[in-house]
């Protein structure tokens, strides 16, 4: 496997990435805020499938779940930042054209993100059962169990804890190894390894961008998933610009990972 130069990323970068996605998302409106409500209309089908079955106490656990898959279904965002790049004009066609050992790769880190997803909903639904003494699958019911009563609370709080721990491997996973799929011809090992390298080197600066994604995805669903459409492709064109200022070479002061 090829080593991968990771740069010194300064405390203020995430605040930069965001901007520079912004600009990305600018440049190719339609297709990026498109690529977006693809993804918010799967989420809208999925919450209303959970309401109709009388399930609705599960879309908060399955909107979260969401979060820990994203930078897999953003891999269209960053065909669209790499087009940019390139000069080249950005059709809906062209978010799709990944070569097959790309797709390969992009699939193996895909799949550990999809375990992630499973491991989460297998412990929420272990919490549940573990605390709750009734049945409360409607939405009301649920969120009056949380907030009133001490074994519901105690649930939210181990989920959440939970839950943050899961998103932070994922985090690791993720935050550059797609976008480095995507662009280079490279293995799905080394690109996991280089990213996590760079959580564990930089954990200020990067781990500020994991709470401003965090951040940005709570926003996004809490305007009833509409927001999503405009904060996915953001984030997703920001992480490219991540990928690209962490992993350029910058000279002496880059650094090499062994891997």
């Amino acid at each position: 496997m090829a080593a991968v130069e990771i740069n010194e990323i300064r405390p203020g970068a995430p605040m930069r990435w965001l901007k520079a996605g912004a600009n990305d998302l600018r440049r190719a409106p339609l297709v990026s805020i498109g690529y977006g409500l693809i993804f918010v209309a799967v989420g809208v089908l999925l919450s209303l499938g959970l309401y109709a079955i009388g399930w609705s106490a599960w879309i908060p656990v399955a909107l979260s779940g969401f979060a820990l898959i994203a930078p897999l279904f953003a891999v269209g965002i960053y065909q669209i930042s790499k087009h940019l790049d390139e000069g080249k004009s950005v059709t809906f066609k062209d978010l799709w054209l990944v070569s097959g050992e790309k797709i390969s790769q992009v699939a193996f880190l895909g799949l550990l993100l999809v375990i992630l997803l499973l491991g989460w909903a297998r412990i929420a639904q272990f919490l549940y059962a573990y605390f709750a003494t009734q049945d409360y699958t409607s939405f009301a019911s649920f969120t009056a169990w949380v907030l009133g009563d001490p074994a519901g609370l105690t649930m939210a709080v181990v989920g959440t804890i939970i839950g943050a721990a899961l998103a932070l491997v994922a985090f690791a996973i993720s935050a550059i190894s797609f976008p480095m799929l995507i662009d280079r011809e490279i293995d799905a090992a080394t690109a996991l390894i280089a990213s996590v390298t760079a959580v564990r080197r930089y954990p200020f600066a990067m781990l500020t961008w994991a709470w401003l994604i965090a951040f940005w995805t709570v926003i996004g669903i809490a305007f009833f998933l509409i927001g999503l459409a405009i904060v996915f492709p953001w984030l997703g064109h920001a992480s490219w610009r991540a990928y690209q200022d962490v992993c350029t070479d910058a000279g002496p002061s880059a650094r090499a990972v062994a891997a």
